[in-house]
């Protein structure tokens, strides 16, 4: 009878366990990104830890500019000069995506060793500004495995969202556990341990398995450019281009603004406070909102969140006005960044993700760094720096939604247009079956599908097209007899296919 009684609850601290692990991270497909992520998430805190120090405080205003404005050539230069070789040897090997994240993940410890070893040395920064590129390669990375590993666009917000909220908490413990092991251990210590933490996220990212997909996936030239340069991923860049331009304006302006004023040192690190608080508030919010809202629709609200208390801030800026305006800019950044990165999931071809990726990523932190590069040199009164974001999110929200609005009219017209001319080319293959011609028959049917990916390219990656495409290869070859049951199996695998186009273009 002991026994039987002991059992329960054992089977449901078991159950309780497994539920905690997959709200954490996911279910078996994405669990090891997502625990490798957070695992990296720890050393990242480490790295900011041990870097971290008064140098701002403890020197003068003016000296303080100078720091700021070479840090900000030091940090996006390289980045903006790299990401044109970033993007296409990540889709180079995306068929090994999860040894490309690997190898990440150890370059960063190398990285972090040399660090540890060149302290005071001027070698230290390039290690630095080589830790920091490798740190956006892996970010590059991720966004490429999640849409290979969640195949409902409707969970990507969600799912990028988890990564974000998990990745903040275990964060904030690991930079409360940095300082403490930093003052037992030192600055060197610590780089050591955050290099032997991004060795065990290798570790864990070993154990991913994402799908291969069974054929190759190269696209045109053409191809190319109209999916990464879709009207909704275009206008979608442009609204988070917007936000990422008003954050690196208020996080620098907000630093300058407040020791002009001599605040105490209090105030900006409890703004600081807030806005990831925001941030994190974002990331419980963001899968909410997207049951209800679209991608574009997420990214408009992004916008307007912080509008209103800045025009407000504009006839005066109090204490308690500055954080809440730092709280919803926070969570701005945070729903526009998943809104816009579940546009891009969804749009990009997986041949193409990396380096569509890279692309985006690079315009954002040039725009970001242009805001605070405009904060830095001048010192503006706070009512000022208020006008200047209003002035910033207003026209970028009236402008963000005529355009969605223009953009999303033209994809329906694209999309009914694309539709019906894969539906012609469908009815050809259908005329070719009944005429025995199966060689053009298979080739009509994936000229049909080929179509209907312009409108969803998420057609990609469903079976049916991996397996249309083999009956592709088959009737290419003259050598070959296609047989009525392979031309029959053809069209019945493309009338799929062209059905899911449609239901997704009424969404």
């Amino acid at each position: 009878m002991s026994t039987g009684l002991t059992a329960i609850p054992i089977d449901g601290a078991v159950r309780g366990r497994t539920r905690m692990w997959h709200i954490a991270f996911g279910d078996a497909r994405i669990a090891p990104l997502a625990a490798a992520q957070a695992v990296a998430g720890i050393a990242d805190a480490f790295v900011t830890v041990s870097l971290a120090g008064s140098l701002f405080f403890n020197l003068s205003p003016d000296a303080s500019r100078q720091q700021v404005l070479l840090y900000l050539i030091v940090t996006v230069s390289p980045l903006a000069v790299l990401a044109p070789l970033i993007g296409p040897t990540i889709d180079r090997f995306r068929h090994r995506q999860r040894l490309v994240a690997m190898s990440c993940y150890l370059l960063r410890g190398v990285f972090c060793v040399a660090m540890s070893l060149t302290l005071f040395q001027l070698s230290f920064y390039g290690f630095a500004l080589g830790l920091l590129i490798v740190g956006k390669a892996s970010g590059i990375v991720k966004q490429a495995l999640i849409p290979m590993l969640v195949h409902d666009p409707n969970l990507l917000v969600s799912t990028n969202a988890r990564l974000a909220r998990t990745g903040s908490i275990i964060g904030g413990i690991a930079a409360a556990t940095g300082i403490a092991v930093q003052r037992g251990v030192g600055t060197n210590g610590l780089l050591l341990c955050a290099a032997a933490v991004y060795a065990c996220s290798a570790l864990v990212i070993s154990r991913l398995r994402p799908p291969i997909p069974e054929v190759s996936d190269e696209l045109p030239t053409a191809f190319e450019y109209a999916e990464t340069h879709a009207p909704p991923v275009v206008v979608g860049s442009i609204g988070f281009m917007a936000i990422r331009g008003a954050v690196g304006f208020f996080v620098f302006t907000l630093a300058f603004t407040l020791r002009q004023a001599s605040e105490p040192k209090w105030v900006y690190a409890a703004a600081i406070g807030i806005y990831g608080s925001g941030a994190f508030i974002g990331n419980l919010l963001a899968p909410i909102l997207r049951r209800k809202f679209q991608d574009q629709q997420l990214i408009a609200l992004a916008i307007a969140g912080p509008m209103v208390p800045t025009v407000i801030g504009i006839l005066g800026v109090s204490r308690a006005l500055l954080l809440v305006i730092a709280a919803l800019i926070g969570l701005s950044t945070t729903l526009g960044r998943h809104g816009f990165d579940s546009l891009l999931q969804h749009r990009a071809p997986a041949a193409l993700r990396g380096r569509a990726a890279a692309r985006y990523e690079t315009r954002f932190q040039l725009v970001w760094a242009v805001g605070a590069v405009v904060a830095t040199p001048i010192s503006f009164p706070a009512e000022v720096s208020m006008a200047v974001l209003a002035a910033l999110y207003i026209p970028a929200l009236i402008i963000f939604l005529r355009a969605a609005n223009d953009a999303q009219v033209f994809e329906e017209d694209v999309s009914h247009d694309v539709l019906s001319r894969a539906g012609s080319r469908l009815a050809s293959a259908e005329e070719s079956l009944a005429s025995s011609a199966y060689h053009i028959a298979v080739i009509e049917a994936v000229a049909a599908v080929d179509l209907a990916r312009l409108s969803d390219s998420n057609l990609s990656l469903l079976q049916e097209c991996f397996d249309l495409s083999r009956l592709r290869v088959i009737a290419l070859d003259h050598a070959v007899e296609v047989t009525e049951a392979e031309a029959t199996e053809a069209i019945a695998l493309a009338k799929v296919l062209l059905s899911s186009a449609r239901v997704q273009s009424q969404q």
